[in-house]
């Protein structure tokens, strides 16, 4: 955390910092949706019936890792602020209190993920053929999901602190390890059984599993955590700041379910290239998603550290840095889409459909870097709603509804369906504008206040 005078910092200085946070972060969320893509990409080579089969397991977990997320990003967002005041016996609390939030939350998303999968699945509009493959990869995944939680929540504990660097190098080795499990074991290679969906299900369980103990290893080392510490305070303010990052997650990944069955309503081969097309934009999210964790992180020390102007500052430098690089990468899915999408499949018929949808993914960088990078600023300072209320707005009342007119009432095609996107990441941006460019948008700090209260 910085400490000097807010006058002595330069704009150039801001970026340094934030870069340096952010940037590790950009690899260590690249590297955590690299097993998904690794998954994708190795299923891709099979059937598109599997790789459909992975696309709509992926939106399960997504489901599932919403209240995980909510609990990671209350711990960041507590973590960071009482490291910017310099007061680890908080620090401390809240981390231990996060880590057995996170473990109790895992294993009732697990039980959860067991019992409810089927259901999700034919919600979505799986086909019999589909839906015996999702609960054969779910049922793995769902076996080994506390790994994939701890690795989650452990990671916003070193986030809040300010390291970023060591989340990333684990996440390097579990990719490196779930390579070398993946491939022998879906293809066959090497005299393994070839397993298909199976096999990728497993190397990814046993990889994470891996790297969460190492990641709960190191936190411990570090000082991070003590295992002894727990506090019903913390708990209260970490549940109040992430509940509404946890109701924003299921809002979102409802809507994206709801999304999708209408993709799949068009043809199998579209939803595998909207599957597709997701995990290639999945790339373009990451530096905002990395600049908006960076801008949590230093908005949350500097308000601890009683610093407001300087926050602010931070925030506005994130926002300029991150959807720049987004509209950058979003360049090439308008100049070279065919290549993103040979990358993960060799249907003709998929690659034909993904092309567009790249196409239109191109639009979508700009709003949609501005959008993550305000609502990190946003979180930071304990403005959790707020984001929670952009994703309803910008979701259920402009996406959802459109893409039900030209879908169900005016019978168009899938790119007029694939334009809803664009749409709703406008209007979120434009919602979380307005609350930013409020002078008090930095005032409801929860943790601060009920420090002092204490």
């Amino acid at each position: 955390m910085d400490t000097a005078p807010a006058a002595e910092l330069t704009s150039k200085q801001m970026r340094s910092a934030i870069y340096a946070l952010a940037m590790p972060i950009v690899g260590t969320n690249l590297l955590l949706r690299g097993v998904g893509l690794v998954d994708t990409a190795l299923i891709g080579h099979i059937a598109a019936s599997s790789q459909a089969a992975v696309g709509m397991s992926q939106w399960i977990i997504s489901l599932m890792m919403a209240l995980m997320q909510g609990v990671a990003l209350g711990g960041t967002i507590a973590v960071a602020n009482y490291t910017g005041a310099r007061d680890e016996k908080n620090r401390l609390a809240s981390a231990d209190t996060v880590l057995w939030l996170g473990v109790a939350s895992s294993i009732f998303i697990t039980i959860f993920g067991l019992i409810f999968t089927r259901a999700i699945a034919l919600a979505m509009g799986a086909t019999p053929e589909l839906l015996k493959m999702v609960l054969s990869y779910m049922l793995i995944m769902n076996l080994f999901f506390l790994s994939k939680g701890m690795i989650q929540v452990v990671s916003g504990i070193f986030q809040g602190f300010g390291d970023t660097k060591t989340p990333f190098r684990v996440i390097v080795a579990v990719n490196i390890v779930h390579i070398i499990i993946a491939y022998p074991l879906t293809f066959g290679a090497f005299g393994f059984p070839r397993l298909e969906i199976l096999g990728v299900a497993i190397a990814s369980g046993l990889s994470e599993s891996m790297g969460a103990a190492f990641l709960i290893y190191l936190a411990y080392r570090k000082n991070l955590i003590r295992f002894r510490y727990y506090s019903k305070e913390r708990l209260k303010s970490i549940v109040t700041l992430g509940t509404p990052v946890f109701g924003e997650r299921v809002l979102t990944t409802i809507m994206q379910m709801v999304y999708t069955r209408m993709v799949l309503a068009t043809s199998v081969s579209a939803y595998a290239a909207h599957s597709i097309g997701i995990m290639i934009e999945a790339i373009s999210f990451l530096p905002g998603t990395g600049f908006s964790q960076a801008a949590t992180t230093l908005v949350g020390q500097q308000l601890g550290a009683q610093q407001p102007k300087r926050a602010r500052r931070y925030g506005n430098q994130a926002i300029v840095v991150g959807f720049t690089m987004m509209g950058i990468i979003g360049l090439s899915f308008w100049f070279f889409p065919k290549l993103w999408m040979m990358m993960f499949s060799n249907d003709s018929e998929v690659i034909r459909y993904g092309i567009i949808y790249c196409k239109v993914a191109a639009f979508i960088q700009v709003p949609m870097g501005l959008t993550m990078v305000l609502a990190g600023s946003l979180r930071g300072a304990g403005q959790t709603r707020w984001v929670m209320y952009s994703t309803l707005i910008g979701g259920w009342v402009f996406r959802i509804p459109f893409a039900y007119l030209v879908s169900s009432v005016w019978h168009l095609s899938i790119v007029y369906i694939w334009l809803a996107m664009p749409l709703d990441w406008v209007v979120r941006s434009a919602v979380l504008f307005f609350k930013y460019s409020d002078s008090r948008w930095h005032e409801n700090t929860t943790l601060r206040k009920k420090t002092r209260d204490e």
